[in-house]
């Protein structure tokens, strides 16, 4: 039999490197999609991460005007903290700069270089509680630069801050001035108080389920999604998938094709050959063991080459559009050899049976 097998391999080397390029072919782009599913998706994430955060927390009806910041622990529970990429607080007032009204925002700054990355500083980042960081409008409006000292009135309270950075976001930010958290709290006469908390929430395992628990877990406040980016993150990845699972069904249709054409002519080509076996004594399971076989080495044959080129296409892919690789998936040499199989053996399903019915008296007669 494995003579058989062998010399009809051979025989037809021809068709047989179309159908083991068409069953890699379809092999590649299931290792290719499967690869680059999680790679992709992460990297996708993190670069849909520099538009912002996608919730925000701020003080719920009939709870008072501001939140606790003593409540910020409840975003380092464990049953949430893996879902969250960073949060910042914020306390908001206004207060007078040389006369003028002039929004005051109290922050973290080593949380809003993590979560709100597009915030473009020139100069340095606030260390000290006496630094601020002023949008840019702000600055050309009171000629204020790199350096200089200005004094803030808020109410009784007064405050003088040195200019460490200009900031520039292109939205209201410019038209405001931030400081060390602490210091706003001190200048208001409001310790622990918070106006609102930015989150930067993972999209998957669930934006849904964040937003579930921080409703619980959070009474207090009122969270709000910031639709615009989660919805625009959500989508994308949404339709990454779609089209991985368009492009892969087309693909693994016309391997599938490919080898049933391949397999229909080989067993128009052995006709003759089969009924005779079956004449000399070969039983229908001899017949479809050995079409069986060169459909299972086709799709061996393409299983491996279909992983290998999955692979390099997924890094290309990743390359080209993310300058980075991808970590290969343990999963992906058996993903490729069990969809090579499948492609193979389920195309020449109908033409094993088909050839195992042939009446061998029929064919040798010649009808």
């Amino acid at each position: 039999m494995w003579k058989i097998l062998l010399g009809s391999l051979r025989h037809r080397r021809g068709r047989v490197v179309v159908a083991v390029c068409a069953t890699a072919l379809g092999a590649s782009l299931i290792v290719a999609a499967v690869n680059l599913r999680q790679g992709i998706k992460g990297k996708l994430a993190a670069e849909l991460r520099n538009y912002g955060a996608n919730l925000l927390l701020v003080p719920g009806a009939g709870t008072g005007p501001f939140l606790k910041q003593q409540d910020l622990l409840i975003l380092q529970d464990r049953k949430i903290k893996d879902r969250l990429l960073g949060y910042v607080p914020f306390l908001y007032g206004v207060a007078k700069i040389q006369g003028k009204d002039i929004v005051f925002g109290g922050t973290v700054f080593t949380a809003v270089k993590e979560v709100t990355p597009w915030w473009q500083v020139t100069g340095i980042w606030p260390e000290r509680a006496e630094a601020a960081l002023v949008g840019a409008n702000v600055a050309s409006k009171l000629g204020l630069r790199l350096g200089s000292s200005f004094s803030v009135v808020y109410k009784t309270s007064q405050f003088t801050f040195t200019v460490t950075g200009i900031l520039s976001t292109g939205g209201a930010e410019e038209n405001q001035v931030f400081v060390q958290l602490g210091s706003l709290q001190r200048l208001s006469g409001r310790p622990g108080l918070l106006s609102s908390v930015l989150i930067s929430s993972r999209t998957a395992p669930g934006l849904e389920e964040t937003f579930a628990f921080l409703q619980r877990a959070w009474p207090g406040a009122d969270l709000r999604t910031l639709r615009q980016v989660a919805q625009a993150e959500e989508a994308v990845l949404s339709r990454l998938e779609i089209f991985f699972t368009l492009v892969g069904a087309l693909v693994l249709l016309a391997s599938g094709l490919t080898v049933f054409a391949t397999m229909t002519t080989a067993a128009l080509e052995r006709r003759a050959e089969m009924a005779l076996m079956r004449a000399l004594g070969a039983g229908r399971r001899e017949v479809v063991w050995i079409f069986a076989s060169e459909a299972a080495g086709i799709g061996v044959m393409g299983g491996f080459l279909g992983s290998a080129f999955g692979l390099l296409f997924s890094e290309v892919v990743s390359l080209s559009v993310f300058r980075s690789f991808v970590s290969p998936s343990l999963i992906s040499l058996p993903t490729g050899l069990v969809v090579a199989l499948a492609i193979a053996l389920f195309s020449s399903l109908s033409v094993v049976k088909r050839t195992a019915a042939v009446a061998p008296a029929v064919v040798l007669r010649g009808e």
